[in-house]
């Protein structure tokens, strides 16, 4: 409830302050288990993509984000996922049939451009045998780049790729990570 809560009043803000625009929604499916894998170069990444996505997402979640004192118990009761111990919970949670929504990169951009990836996402997508979605969000680090105080308006878009599967062997989890990077890379 709290998450359908907190979806709604970021509705407003994103349709209202960043004219949000969604393309490629029809690449995630309707149900059944599936990775939001996204690049990340703003506070507002999670928001945007949890207001465009018509699912709800759980997102893994940096433990010493997790862990901020005020943030702690929201993260909580909205279903989010902490980094230590993160892969086998969202494994659990993508075999019951949810979305699970995480930045490869690990943490924002500086800058607003790709950077390197953590395999976390392909370990996901081979332990539960789920497709990955890769998605861009762009314009977010314009609206509110990395040491910005506020928001400032500016249109942000999302763009759902064609999913993904993992296909590799043992050894393929870095192969798969970088084919999902080069995924999102191709959105622009």
């Amino acid at each position: 409830m709290l998450y359908i809560f907190l979806r709604f009043i970021g509705c407003l803000l994103c349709r209202g302050l960043f004219n949000l625009k969604a393309r490629g929604l029809e690449n995630i499916p309707s149900e059944g288990g599936a990775i939001i894998a996204a690049n990340h170069s703003s506070y507002l990444d999670p928001i945007i993509l949890s207001a465009a996505v018509p699912r709800k997402i759980a997102w893994v979640v940096r433990k010493d984000v997790y862990d901020i004192w005020w943030l702690r118990s929201l993260f909580g009761a909205t279903g989010m996922i902490r980094v230590n111990g993160s892969v086998d919970k969202a494994i659990s949670v993508l075999k019951e049939g949810k979305l699970v929504g995480i930045f490869p990169e690990g943490g924002r951009s500086f800058d607003g451009k790709l950077k390197g990836a953590k395999d976390g996402v392909a370990v996901m997508a081979k332990g539960s045998g789920v497709p990955v979605i890769p998605c861009l969000i762009r314009g977010a680090f314009e609206a509110y780049p990395r040491g910005a105080v506020f928001p400032r308006p500016h249109t942000i878009e999302v763009i759902a790729g064609a999913p993904l599967k993992f296909s590799g062997g043992a050894s393929g989890c870095r192969e798969f990570t970088d084919k999902i990077m080069s995924a999102i890379a191709a959105l622009s």
